[in-house]
């Protein structure tokens, strides 16, 4: 028994809508969040020769960014792009960025919304996709892993796909969608990591616990914005 790899990727140009970007402030950029850093640890410019260098540094400002997209709920890590569909074609590749979770689809071209359902569901709907004939439109779409599927399979229709986005961004040094709190708490992350580095694990500790405080804060702020969105009312005896 044999695997075969696949040899060409999947793919699909999506485009971002015109963004709207939190206020730059003090940390508008990567390159401030680095002298943030470089502030906190008093060891002079990071180099590409020092310890950490600045590309590690960097790197772990991008991690932060996406550890804070695996934990924070509001919109803010919401993304609204949109495509160009192939006709006849049903497999699309998902933006590079998309974290899983809720996804939200529109047919621009014949302006109606594109049902959502599960990846069983939409195969017991239509088991063999290549029978389907190809229509002016989608009537209900399914995630498959990292991929988005379209039944029956639409002609050149143009979606708009709403989804989570990791914080992986393609982009490496764009801030301008985190507030800038949550820029201040990744250089917290990242200070955290540069001492650790270091090998001086008191300071290490130290950040690292300003950035789980600012974490915990976050969450119980998110919290609140969803409790008070419903009206300070529980919908059921889980969410008392």
């Amino acid at each position: 028994m044999s695997l075969t790899v696949a040899s060409a990727a999947l793919d699909l140009a999506w485009a971002e809508f015109g963004a709207v970007a939190f206020t730059a402030g003090t940390l508008a950029d990567q390159a401030a969040c680095v002298t943030e850093v470089e502030a906190k640890l008093k060891r002079g410019t990071l180099g590409a020769s020092t310890v950490p260098t600045n590309t590690q540094v960097k790197n772990w400002l991008q991690r932060a960014k996406q550890e804070l997209a695996e934990v924070r709920q509001f919109t803010w890590r919401r993304r609204y792009v949109t495509a160009t569909l192939t006709a006849g074609t049903w497999r699309y590749a998902l933006p590079p960025d998309f974290q899983g979770g809720r996804v939200s689809l529109r047919d621009l071209t014949n302006n109606k919304k594109i049902t959502v359902t599960s990846a069983h569901q939409l195969d017991v709907l239509y088991p063999d996709p290549a029978e389907e004939t190809s229509t002016s439109g989608a009537l209900i779409c399914a995630v498959k892993n990292m991929e988005l599927w379209l039944m029956p399979p639409p002609g050149a229709d143009v979606v708009e796909l709403e989804y989570e986005r990791s914080g992986d961004d393609i982009t490496a040094t764009d801030f301008s969608w985190l507030p800038e709190i949550e820029r201040f708490r990744c250089c917290d992350f990242a200070t955290a990591e540069a001492f650790t580095s270091l090998h001086d694990y008191d300071k290490a500790q130290f950040f690292y616990n300003r950035w789980r405080e600012g974490l915990s804060k976050a969450v119980r702020s998110d919290g609140k914005k969803r409790y008070s969105a419903m009206g300070f009312r529980a919908r059921s005896v889980f969410q008392a």
